[in-house]
């Protein structure tokens, strides 16, 4: 599959992990724009990665719900998340989302430094319409994926990202987008401290 051709949409993964349980985490696959193929690329260590090699099997789910996004991207979900009951065995879809997609890994590729797994769709459904474009909502999954690089980035830099977009969640955000806003400035506050106490 060209890489090429294929775009990155961002929303959830779920995958089963060893012991019967449900792991949720964000991630960005690349696909194609049908949806048929997805291109999912897990880093080495994470629980994704190892469950992905093992069964060969996730959900992606199309989601406006940054929130949930948010504190997954920083793993800190604040309540379990529901999920639909008839999901095929070994799978799981969460309950709130636009759309899901069950993916089975057809070609696994480790040699690179992230996995690269090219996956068939082998079952989707919808469930509800998505909200639309919204720059509350894309301030905070920029916000997200900042958070989850504070020991990589400058302060000034994620303080720059930060005044740039305040604005963007303070006019057009809801009090979801509002609520993940807050959660993910007080994370970084607390992940900046502890690169400070770690240095």
């Amino acid at each position: 599959m060209s890489e090429r051709r294929l775009r990155i949409v961002e929303g959830m993964l779920t995958t089963q992990n060893a012991d019967g349980t449900v792991n949720v985490a964000p991630m960005g696959p690349r696909v194609d724009e049908s949806f048929t193929q997805f291109l999912l690329r897990p880093f080495p260590g994470s629980r994704t990665y190892e469950n992905l090699l093992r069964t060969r099997q996730a959900t992606f789910h199309v989601t406006d719900d940054v929130e949930m996004i948010a504190q997954a991207a920083v793993g800190d979900l604040h309540k379990s998340p529901e999920f639909l009951a008839e999901s095929d065995e070994g799978y799981h879809v969460l309950s709130g989302c636009c759309r899901w997609y069950q993916l089975e890994a057809a070609v696994v590729d480790t040699s690179g430094e992230r996995a690269a797994l090219t996956c068939r769709v082998t079952q989707q459904g919808h469930l509800r319409d998505f909200f639309g474009l919204n720059r509350a909502k894309h301030a905070v999954l920029e916000l997200a994926i900042l958070a989850t690089r504070v020991h990589l980035l400058s302060t000034e830099e994620i303080d720059l990202a930060i005044a740039t977009m305040a604005p963007w969640v303070e006019k057009t955000g809801g009090a979801t987008e509002v609520r993940a806003w807050e959660f993910l400035i007080s994370t970084i506050q607390e992940r900046r401290i502890a690169v400070r106490e770690s240095s």
